[in-house]
């Protein structure tokens, strides 16, 4: 594989990736790079939050191609991929950029502090507006009006059992250097007593009980923000999913460069794709009132908090590059 190549692909896998599955697969073949889908990875039931996560990817592969003076041109997809695109040579090989290398998912509490209107505007206006996909960006007065609903969304995720387990077997009890390591979530005494207690068969009483501590976290944890983005689509098929990620990597990489903590908070969003009932259909239709101003044909595809609090605890690790490519 060419230097040039192995760098951007090295960009690549740094993506962010719902649960740190990093769902991708990279196919070298010359000057030609195809981006895929590792189904092995996947847990996603209809896979929009891998090809999220895979257009982020491919966003960290863009900008680094961008920065060695690359041109990348698209091409028809080949067999497997969603995306595939020829390289120019590069017209020099730089150093890593700094907003992607110190970009993380800080899931401790913020400060709570409120955003200036300047800064907001200057978060709008580094995120370019893709054909497939669409910001926007709201202060402390969402997410006061969000927080109950991320404490019925993550109770409601903590009691179905279908949900407990996906959500659960995320979560790694056992090492630091794959999937979401335990010291990741930030979690207090009695909240990581209660997510190690989900995982056990315990009678309905205390498995509510627990339920209502993790979603009483997503409460305060969407409660301390300074405000929140969303990425929307009206877009139905794969690529829609895919300028979402490229999109969403755009916003943290803002966020990065200003110095703000962010997480994305999926939870909302999964429970979108879940098999529906009662209680998730209000609750979806809850949440879709919490933003009227976005168009009611759109689709919301992702959601990230922001603020300012100490960095993570622990950073999630990375795949080495050629568990990625085949």
């Amino acid at each position: 594989m060419e230097e040039h190549i192995e760098r951007l692909l090295d960009a690549a896998r740094t993506a962010p990736s719902h649960d740190n599955l990093q769902p991708w697969r990279f196919v070298v073949d010359g000057d030609t790079v195809s981006f895929g889908i590792d189904h092995e990875r996947n847990a996603s039931p209809d896979g929009t939050m891998a090809r999220i996560g895979l257009g982020a990817a491919i966003e960290c592969a863009c900008i680094a191609a961008a920065r060695m003076g690359i041109v990348s041109r698209i091409q028809p997809p080949r067999e497997g991929a969603l995306v595939t695109m020829t390289l120019s040579e590069p017209k020099r090989l730089t150093d890593p950029d700094l907003s992607r290398a110190r970009r993380a998912t800080n899931r401790r509490l913020y400060d709570g502090r409120a955003l200036d209107d300047a800064t907001l505007r200057a978060l709008r206006d580094a995120v370019p507006q893709r054909d497939l996909a669409q910001t926007h960006w709201f202060g402390r007065e969402r997410v006061r009006a969000l927080g109950p609903l991320m404490e019925q969304a993550e109770e409601l995720v903590m009691l179905v059992p279908a949900m407990r387990e996906r959500a659960l077997a995320a979560v790694r009890f056992d090492v630091k250097d794959r999937g979401l390591p335990l010291a990741s979530l930030e979690l207090s005494t009695a909240e990581r007593a209660a997510l190690v207690g989900l995982r056990k068969p315990i009678g309905a009483g205390m498995t509510a009980s627990a339920a209502k501590t993790m979603g009483s976290r997503a409460r305060r944890l969407m409660e301390s923000a300074s405000g929140v983005c969303i990425v929307t689509t009206t877009g139905t098929d794969p690529m829609a999913d895919v300028d979402v990620g490229r999109t969403a990597q755009r916003v943290w990489m803002a966020l990065t460069a200003k110095g703000l903590a962010a997480q994305p908070m999926t939870t909302m969003t999964s429970l979108a794709v879940a098999e529906p009932d009662d209680r998730i259909t209000a609750l979806l239709a809850a949440f879709r009132g919490a933003f009227p101003n976005v168009p009611a044909d759109s689709r919301i595809a992702f959601l990230m908090r922001f603020g300012f609090a100490d960095p993570p605890t622990v950073r999630s690790g990375r795949y080495p590059l050629e568990e990625s490519c085949a």
